[in-house]
C-alpha cells in the first residue's frame, strides 16, 4: 500500500466503497440522469417538430434557440438540486461505508430545496466569466472562421484545431475550478455555509492540494476514453464519482490536521 501513489489508494479505497453499494450507486446515477434525459429528449421531440410544422428553416431556428433551449436549461436547473443530493449521496458514503438513497433527495425537501437552487444559480454565475474568458480562443476560432471563404469551415483542418481548442478550453476551466474541488462536499460537512463561505472554505481545504486533485481527475482520462468504445458508463461514473468524494473527505481532514 505504501508504494502506491495517492491517486491509486484512493481509487482502491473507492473501489473497496463501492463493493457493497454499487446496485445503489448506480441507482443514484439514474435518478440523477434519467430525469435531465427525458428534458432534452422532450426538447429534440419538439425541435424536429418545429422544423417540420414550419416552412422557413429560419424561423424554425429562432424559436429553438429563443425558446426551447432555454426553457431545456431552465427545467434542468429546477432539478440541480438532485446533483447535489447525488454529491451527498457519495461523499456520505465515503464516510459510512453505506450508500442511502434518501441523500439523493435530500435538498428536494421543503427548505432546502429554495436555498440549494440559489446556491446553484450562485455559483453558476461565479464560474460563468472565468469560463467565458478561457473558452475566448474557441469562440474567436469559430467566429473568425465562419466568415473565411472557401472551404475551411467546416473542413478537416477546422475540425482538428477546433476539437484541440475546445480540449484546451476544457481543461484550463477545469484546473481553474480546482480550488472549488470541496465547494458541494463543504455544504455536507457543514449545511449552514453559503457561497461565499463554502468558496472560502474550499479553498482552504485546497490550499496546496489543486495538484493532486488535478492527477486523479487526468488519471481517469483513460477510463473515461474506454467509457466511450468498451467500458459502461454505469461503472466508470460511479467509480469517479466515488473517488473524488473519498478524495475529499481525505482533503477535508487532511487540512484541519495540518492547522
Amino acid at each position: 500500500m505504501n508504494n502506491l501513489s495517492t491517486e491509486a489508494i484512493v481509487k482502491q479505497q473507492a473501489r473497496e466503497t463501492l463493493k457493497h453499494n454499487y446496485p445503489r450507486a448506480i441507482i443514484a446515477l439514474l435518478i440523477t440522469l434519467i430525469p435531465l434525459y427525458m428534458i432534452d429528449g422532450t426538447t429534440t421531440v419538439i425541435s424536429c417538430a418545429f422544423m417540420n410544422l414550419i416552412p422557413d428553416s429560419e424561423t424554425a431556428k429562432f424559436w429553438i434557440y429563443a425558446v426551447g433551449y432555454p426553457v431545456e436549461f431552465i427545467a434542468g436547473f429546477l432539478l440541480s438540486p438532485v446533483i447535489n443530493g447525488y454529491i451527498r449521496a457519495y461523499y456520505r458514503c465515503a464516510y459510512t461505508k453505506e450508500m442511502d438513497l434518501k441523500d439523493v433527495f435530500y435538498y428536494l425537501e421543503k427548505g432546502r430545496y429554495g436555498e440549494t437552487l440559489g446556491f446553484n444559480i450562485r455559483f453558476i454565475l461565479r464560474m460563468l466569466i472565468p469560463t467565458v474568458l478561457l473558452y475566448l480562443p474557441l469562440i474567436a476560432f469559430e467566429i473568425i472562421s465562419s466568415n473565411i471563404g472557401g472551404d475551411f469551415y467546416g473542413g478537416l483542418v477546422y475540425r482538428d484545431v477546433y476539437f484541440l481548442l475546445a480540449v484546451l478550453s476544457t481543461l484550463a476551466v477545469t484546473l481553474y475550478a480546482l480550488k472549488y474541488f470541496t465547494v458541494f462536499t463543504a455544504c455536507v460537512d457543514r449545511e449552514e455555509l453559503n457561497l461565499s463561505s463554502a468558496v472560502e472554505y474550499s479553498k482552504y481545504i485546497m490550499k496546496n492540494k489543486t495538484g493532486s486533485a488535478a492527477k486523479l481527475i487526468l488519471s481517469f482520462t483513460p477510463w473515461l476514453l474506454l467509457c466511450m468504445l468498451i467500458l459502461p458508463a454505469l461503472y466508470v461514473i460511479p467509480y469517479m464519482t466515488q473517488s473524488l468524494c473519498v478524495a475529499a473527505k481525505w482533503m477535508t481532514q487532511a487540512s484541519f490536521e495540518e492547522n
